[in-house]
């Protein structure tokens, strides 16, 4: 049997913390600031869509959050500490090995069973089924890239991310032909 190596990451980590200990920020823009609130470190999905800077000084952007109604958190390592460790002990229990990559990284190794045709089966419904019961459990939202090696599940958890009719989840190693996804 083969084996799949799997990329689960937390989108907008630290700001969907925010978002699980205050649900009034869901669906709005919000900002988490570094310490000492020097710079913008983590941003919902509504704060990237206004086009706010990862890496932005605040004292630069200042107004221009206020401007658009954007919520301003100052970081909660201890939230953030907290909800990480959560996450990968619920991922621990999705995966034969895990290893802890960062704070809202890990990738996981499993077999991947071969389909009626010897092809490698598709694992996309696996990874449907743990995103799922990630946001259930946590509240957290995860993208989940799955392939042969590590460096191909970082390529599928991106396309995972950045394509929307993934529903975030990509199997690379499913995907037959690699070479379109890989330009």
């Amino acid at each position: 049997m083969a084996r799949a190596t799997v990329l689960i990451d937390g989108n907008n980590f630290y700001a969907s913390c925010e978002a699980v200990l205050d649900p009034a920020v869901i669906g709005r823009p919000l900002v988490v600031l570094s310490n000492n609130d020097g710079c913008i470190v983590s941003r919902s999905a509504e704060a990237r869509a206004l086009g706010i800077a990862m890496g932005s000084p605040y004292f630069q952007v200042r107004a221009e959050l206020e401007r658009h109604g954007v919520i301003v958190r100052s970081s909660n390592y201890g939230l953030y500490a907290d909800m990480s460790m959560r996450l990968m002990a619920t991922l621990e229990a999705w995966v034969e090995e895990l290893e802890i990559y960062s704070v809202d990284e890990a990738f996981g190794l499993l077999h991947r069973p071969a389909g009626p045709d010897g092809a490698p089966a598709d694992l996309r419904a696996w990874g449907r089924e743990l995103r799922l019961q990630v946001r259930q459990r946590l509240g957290l939202p995860v993208a989940v890239g799955i392939a042969p090696s590590k460096v191909l599940a970082k390529i599928a958890n991106r396309i995972a991310k950045k394509d929307p009719g993934h529903g975030g989840v990509f199997d690379l190693g499913a995907a037959g032909d690699l070479d379109p996804w890989l330009e």
